[in-house]
């Protein structure tokens, strides 16, 4: 007997008032004249729409309608309404709602609805500004060119009862003009850096205050393990400077972070380590004003440090009033290293991977990593850091045998997962082995957790985005480098050499040359962007600007070579792959 109720497709749109319990706190009968005074407004626009209302509770509304497109029209058309109503009231005094629209099955039940499609709307609405609208991925399809509205994609979003995780986009140019980008790039590269709709943070690199310079590393692995912390936090969005040694925020001020990265607070701090003690002093700043939102200072014995570590990471989300998931599922730190050798060794090991410039230095993380495992081989953390460190010597191509260097490379990984690691390191390096071995479906899966774990990290949207374009999806692929690049407005060469190729594939090759162009400006001695210039100049019938990328690509790799490049290109469709080598032998290269 099949006892599934029946159910509908219906396209669903939540509402709810952002800030209601300070308003009617500050004055609760102005603030419910105002309210069902709006209320009215939005049920008249969703009727004249063609929706019906389903029911009110309180400040939230739930709406139904037959036609997705009607919907977004609907809300776009509310949120204008109000505008233009709320530029009469003190800014203390406005009634904003933000809006969720999804489009999925419904339960109809004594003239409400229910499920799943309720619930993921409620979560977007969530996710939306004040003033604006939040559409998910199902919408986006749906609604197509049909609307002239813009689209900005942010991310996938993991949300309370939901089994997978929701792409998120914000409807914007819908009434309000458009944030000033503070970044100088190309728009083909990056996107406005416009208010994530939640709350934002970037980490300025913890400073070693004692006399030793060898401490630093002990700074920098303090600030890798509470970003660490930090990304896996759904309800936070976390942009991070990506130059080696976050050179470039070292010296900027909190005002001047906020403006580079777009983001509303600024978290920078100090550490002095003496002897087996530790001082933290951790300091959390509105980069708009510069005030002081929150500071503490933590001494603890060396082997406290990661309690030091998730006391601040609390003390962090309480400041910014971000909510986080209940239930272990929530939970964004993982296993400590109680050894204070373990520990130490960790960050010698992690200060050699990320700023080492040779081979010896990334075999040298590796041999402190297999260290970290030796002395607690119960964590997930040394395995999960040395199954990237051999990740990482086989894919800048410094290892003696990489097929060795991957092998390892997996078994550490699937080790780190089967001990339970979270930090979403051992998902990523798994996404790429697969996808190496043309395994396309679990490099998708493993990618998707990925992100899943890391919902702020710009390199998980990366990789993910890397693994988009060669399984044939390079339009959602563009999507993610996108979100990636905006994640880290200071970001590595190979975020818009993924662009690039993602834009060539789908045929935007003005925007690939652009992005390509913009991988060179970071670091020229990448043979990538030279090889999308080449092809899409040639794919635009521009043999000079071809011929001129094929001759920089053989400076940058004398000894390139067309086949061998085809054979490590893991394109899921034939007909991809040959395209893009017919257009490089068209270019000169043999």
């Amino acid at each position: 007997m099949n006892d599934r109720l029946p159910r509908k497709l219906a396209a669903i749109l939540y509402a709810d008032v952002a800030g209601y319990s300070r308003l009617t706190g500050e004055d609760e009968d102005a603030t419910h004249r105002v309210l069902t005074d709006y209320l009215d407004l939005i049920a008249a626009k969703i009727e004249s729409q063609g929706g019906e209302v389903m029911h009110y509770a309180g400040d939230a509304v739930l709406a139904r309608f037959s036609a997705v497109v009607d919907a977004l029209s609907a809300a776009v058309a509310i949120q204008d309404d109000l505008q233009t109503r709320n530029a009469t009231l003190p800014d203390a005094r406005k009634v904003q709602f933000r809006i969720g629209l999804n489009l999925g099955d419904v339960i109809e039940d004594r003239g409400d609805i229910y499920g799943d499609g309720v619930n993921v709307a409620a979560r977007l609405e969530a996710l939306a500004q004040p003033g604006s609208i939040c559409i998910s991925d199902a919408v986006r399809t749906a609604v197509g060119n049909k609307l002239s509205f813009q689209y900005e994609f942010i991310g996938e979003q993991r949300v309370k009862n939901i089994e997978e995780p929701v792409r998120a986009y914000h409807v914007s140019e819908i009434g309000a003009s458009p944030a000033t980008s503070t970044s100088k790039k190309s728009k083909s590269v990056t996107s406005t850096l416009r208010s994530p709709g939640k709350p934002s943070l970037v980490i300025k690199p913890f400073e070693n205050m004692s006399t030793d310079p060898e401490q630093d590393y002990f700074a920098e692995g303090l600030t890798q393990d509470i970003t660490i912390a930090l990304v896996k936090i759904p309800g936070l969005f976390l942009t991070m400077d990506e130059t080696p040694s976050y050179n470039k925020s070292r010296q900027m001020t909190a005002k001047e972070l906020g403006r580079e990265f777009g983001v509303q607070y600024v978290l920078k701090g100090s550490v002095r380590k003496l002897g087996d003690r530790v001082r933290v002093n951790a300091d959390l700043i509105d980069s708009s004003s510069g005030q002081h939102v929150w500071a503490e200072r933590f001494d603890r014995e060396l082997h406290d440090l990661f309690a030091i570590q998730d006391e601040i990471t609390e003390e962090i989300v309480t400041a910014m009033d971000v909510k986080l998931l209940a239930g272990e599922e929530g939970r964004y730190f993982r296993q400590a290293l109680k050894n204070p050798a373990a520990l130490d060794t960790s960050y010698r090991g992690w200060h050699l991977l990320f700023n080492g410039t040779t081979k010896h230095d990334i075999q040298e993380s590796q041999s402190m990593f297999e260290e970290v495992i030796r002395l607690e081989p119960k964590s997930p953390l040394g395995y999960t850091a040395a199954a990237l460190a051999y990740w990482s010597e086989a894919a800048l191509g410094t290892s003696d045998s990489r097929s060795l260097a991957w092998e390892r490379a997996k078994n550490l990984a699937l080790e780190a997962l089967n001990l339970g690691d979270t930090t979403g390191y051992s998902h990523l390096i798994l996404a790429m082995i697969h996808l190496s071995n043309h395994e396309y479906d679990e490099a998708m899966t493993e990618a998707t957790d990925g992100v899943a774990d890391r919902p702020s990290c710009n390199g998980a949207y990366a990789i993910k985005a890397s693994v988009l374009n060669y399984l044939g999806h390079p339009a959602e692929a563009i999507e993610f480098a996108q979100y990636a690049v905006r994640l880290t407005p200071v970001y590595p060469p190979y975020y818009p050499a993924i662009l690039a190729s993602a834009y060539h594939d789908s045929g935007r090759h003005e925007e690939a040359l652009a992005a390509a162009r913009a991988a060179i400006e970071l670091s020229d001695d990448k043979v990538e962007p030279y090889l999308t210039i080449a092809a899409s100049s040639d794919a635009l019938g521009r043999v000079e600007d071809a011929h001129w990328a094929v001759q920089e690509a053989l400076r940058v790799k004398p000894d390139f070579n067309l086949a061998e490049y085809a054979e490590s290109q893991p394109y899921r469709e034939q007909k991809d792959l040959d395209c893009l080598v017919s257009r490089l032998r068209n270019s000169g290269l043999a």
